[in-house]
């Protein structure tokens, strides 16, 4: 399977666990991008790796997880509230339901902050 159809699969597979009303895809960053009322959750990305917001005090849980920090093309780290899942993390329905979960929640933190 190419990386890009591994990305698409991870997309199908990210839709079927989203039950938010308010989604809404968009193609960024080479990936899809799922904006839950209004704020980017999770993304699928080539190879089947997803890009997830986190809530910056859970990160350090998050990384014990299996997350790594997500960086950037250039080389910088893109901060404390977001998280790359390897592909091999992802391959468990119940584990993926539990990451997009993940980032549906600090999408609505942020907004509960005013951010």
């Amino acid at each position: 399977m190419s990386a890009s159809e591994e990305r698409e699969a991870l997309a199908a597979r990210i839709r079927a666990a989203i039950s938010a009303t308010d989604v809404r895809e968009m193609r960024m960053f080479g990936g899809v991008g799922f904006m839950v009322n209004d704020a980017l959750a999770i993304a699928a990305e080539h190879g089947g790796s997803a890009l997830v917001r986190t809530d910056p005090a859970l990160r350090e849980d998050r990384l014990r997880r299996g997350a790594i920090p997500a960086v950037m093309s250039t080389g910088r780290v893109m901060g404390d509230a977001w998280l790359r899942l390897p592909a091999a993390l992802l391959a468990d329905d119940a584990e993926l339901a539990d990451w997009v979960a993940v980032g549906i929640h600090a999408g609505d933190r942020l907004r509960e902050q005013g951010e």
